[in-house]
């Protein structure tokens, strides 16, 4: 994972000093932090305040029958509709966006995007070993049942959108110059879709396993997130171009509704979560002046 930082952090400074190379050339004793009516892009690495959706909470048709009767697990019991994931550093979080209004004031707007999909696979009933003379079945002469597997697709989708205020120094701190410390407010909204058909899967019977085929529609699983949060940040510019920084949330809510439905038509279960943090989801930003 730490090769992964580096890597990032190599390439951002290779860019930014190609970029800082064809502008014009910036007084030693000016600061590189922005200014009223610049703006900065950067690519953030951690982790949203984001519950992902557990794909076990919506149905597998199991290897487990009895007289042809299918047996799914029970939703919801144990409170496992959805889990945190852990935040991590290497992930990489969103795109982030900065208009600066005055010197002290900006506008930030940071989004992420991410779709997973697994093709579904067909049951195979496989075949049952052959018989010796003797009634007793030959092994190795079987070919094992192999269960069907469903058809999954994930998305997820987050939006953070807020102000910052950033605190400036005198010129004479020529220590802290190129420093922007900041702290602001954001509003966030996270949205999970978990999808899953099945159309084949295996029964039991006297002769064995059987595949057993049909639709019953695509069970779903849907996460709507609602909070908003206090950051603190600083970003250090290495030049006009090219910053880094480092941003932490001092305090976070979000309050989140999740619903499965294991088929259309069937009364969906549903739970709402409420969760609060302080200094939570550090993020690692990578970033360049735009204008």
């Amino acid at each position: 994972m730490y090769r992964k930082i580096i890597s990032l952090i190599s390439l951002s400074l290779l860019c930014g000093s190609a970029i800082f190379a064809q502008t014009n050339s910036v007084d030693e004793g000016l600061s590189f932090v922005p200014k009223k009516g610049n703006f900065t892009a950067s690519l953030v690495l951690g982790n949203n305040n984001v519950t992902a959706i557990n794909s076990n909470v919506l149905p597998n048709h199991s290897l487990y029958y009895s007289s042809r009767e299918s047996v799914v697990n029970r939703l919801g019991a144990d409170d496992t509709f959805s889990v945190k994931e852990a935040a991590s550093i290497t992930n990489m979080a969103g795109i982030s966006l900065n208009y600066f209004l005055t010197d002290k004031i900006s506008l930030s707007l940071f989004g992420s995007y991410g779709s997973r999909s697994v093709a579904g696979e067909d049951a195979y009933s496989g075949v049952k070993a052959l018989i010796d003379t003797d009634g007793h079945s030959i092994s190795g002469t079987e070919i094992p049942a192999i269960q069907g597997s469903p058809e999954t697709d994930n998305y997820k989708l987050y939006i953070s959108a807020g102000a910052d205020y950033h605190f400036k120094f005198e010129q004479d701190a020529k220590a802290l110059k190129n420093v922007d410390f900041y702290l602001g407010v954001r509003v966030n909204y996270a949205y999970e879709r978990l999808e899953k058909t099945q159309t084949s899967w295996l029964t039991s019977g006297e002769e064995g396993y059987l595949v057993e085929s049909g639709d019953a529609g695509t069970a779903t699983a849907e996460a709507l997130g609602l909070g908003g949060a206090i950051v603190a940040g600083v970003d250090y510019y290495f030049s006009n171009a090219i910053y880094m920084g480092l941003e932490v949330n001092a305090f976070n809510f979000m309050y989140q509704h999740t619903e499965i439905v294991i088929a259309p038509g069937v009364q969906g279960a549903d739970q709402s979560t409420t969760s609060m943090n302080a200094f939570s989801y550090p993020k690692f930003k990578i970033g360049f002046k735009i204008f």
